[in-house]
């Protein structure tokens, strides 16, 4: 009898540990899934943003310095696709400056145009996070934009994108409102 208590228990340890050793940890952070809508909420809010200014205002620029409302969006949707397709993505992009510059003047005179472009830029980055799993979201790239080159996971590639997002819009939501037009309520997320 003991015997057969002794034989059971090291069998139900060894099934124990052997259904154990099969689990695969739930390595799902969510990032995905909040992220991705995070820039559905972005998308929409950029959106609402561009379609307040009427389009004779969209070459106001409250000062020499500074870019225009719509070069601001335009900039908005060109850095975010650039930083996507470079970082996120790992592509091969000649980016040449000049011609960057001299291209987000000619898609920020235009509210059609630019509206086109925030759309464009929102859906394929969109997309790419869809298309990626957790694994992915962990893997490095180093950042040569910024001066110490530091190397960042995908995520944080995200969220730098969001940031940079966030920070060209409330320009132009402040020229929405210098020109006395409506800015959208704000929404988080």
């Amino acid at each position: 009898m003991k015997k057969s208590i002794n034989y059971l228990l090291i069998s139900l340890v060894a099934i124990g540990l052997l259904a154990f050793t099969n689990l695969k940890p739930d390595v799902s952070s969510g990032f995905k899934s909040s992220f991705t809508e995070t820039l559905k909420n972005a998308k929409a809010y950029t959106l609402e943003v561009a379609e307040k200014m009427p389009a004779e205002d969209y070459t106001f620029r409250p000062h020499d310095s500074v870019r225009t409302f719509g070069e601001q969006l335009a900039h908005i949707s060109m850095s975010s696709s650039l930083l996507n397709k470079m970082f996120i993505k790992g592509e091969k992009v000649e980016f040449d400056p000049a011609e960057g510059e001299k291209m987000m003047k000619m898609v920020g005179a235009s509210k059609d145009e630019t509206i086109k472009v925030i759309n464009e830029s929102f859906d394929e980055v969109i997309a790419t996070i869809e298309s990626m799993s957790d694994e992915d979201l962990q893997t490095t790239f180093v950042f040569g934009f910024a001066p110490n080159k530091p190397e960042l996971t995908k995520e944080q590639g995200f969220l730098f994108i969001r940031d940079h997002i966030t920070h060209h819009r409330a320009q132009a939501i402040t020229y929405l409102r210098m020109k006395d037009h409506d800015a959208p309520q704000y929404r988080p997320f």
